[in-house]
This record gives C-alpha cells, sequence and structure tokens, in this order.
C-alpha cells in the first residue's frame, strides 16, 4: 500500500490531496458490501453513491478540507469530481465486480 499525490485548484490555489491507493481488504469488502447486492436478478451495484463516497472517506489522507462526509458534502461539484476521478481510478469497481464473479461463471460454464 502506498501513498499518492496529486495536486487540485481549491478555492483558487493549488492544494496537495494525499490518498492511499490500495486498502486492505477487508475495508475494501466492507464497502461492497454497503453498495452492492447479489441476489439473483437484481443489479449488482445498487448505490455507486456509496461507493464512491467510502472509497474517498477511506483512502484520503490529507487534503485541504475536513476529511468527513460533511466535509466532502461541502465541496463543490468540479472538486470532488477532480478528486474522485484520481482516486477511483485506483479502485476500478467494474473490473472489482468482474474479477469477483469470474468463478461462478467458470463454474456455471463446466456445467454447461
Amino acid at each position: 500500500m502506498g501513498l499518492k499525490t496529486f495536486t487540485i485548484d481549491f478555492k483558487g490555489v493549488a492544494a496537495e490531496i494525499e490518498y492511499e491507493d490500495d486498502m486492505p481488504f477487508g475495508k475494501f469488502e466492507e464497502i461492497i458490501k454497503k453498495c452492492a447486492n447479489f441476489q439473483e436478478g437484481t443489479n449488482p451495484v445498487t448505490n455507486v453513491q456509496t461507493y464512491r463516497k467510502e472509497i474517498m472517506l477511506n483512502t484520503l489522507k490529507k487534503a485541504p478540507f475536513e476529511i468527513s462526509e460533511d466535509g466532502l458534502n461541502s465541496l463543490g461539484y468540479k472538486e470532488v469530481t477532480s478528486i474522485a476521478e484520481k482516486i477511483l481510478a485506483a479502485y476500478p469497481l467494474g473490473n472489482y465486480l468482474n474479477q469477483m464473479m469470474k468463478p461462478f461463471e467458470d463454474s456455471i460454464n463446466k456445467i454447461s
């Protein structure tokens, strides 16, 4: 697990954002559990907004704002979007879901 940094324009000033580009597996699984529903016939991702927010809250280490739900909610749309774009690139939900479902798909294909 490593720290990554990037700079954003925050209220007209360059500010550094620092985040963890990998998190413990158990913590990531907790986030998926909050945001997904794997019952048959359902869309596996039930709350992308929660996923985005949870990933940011659990990976941000340094920011020019309070690292909390209120802190994120107080940011402008463009600020949050620029931060989320960088951080979520390290946590691609689609890749994770595909990887998670592969063993089930493989077992179904062997049965057929």
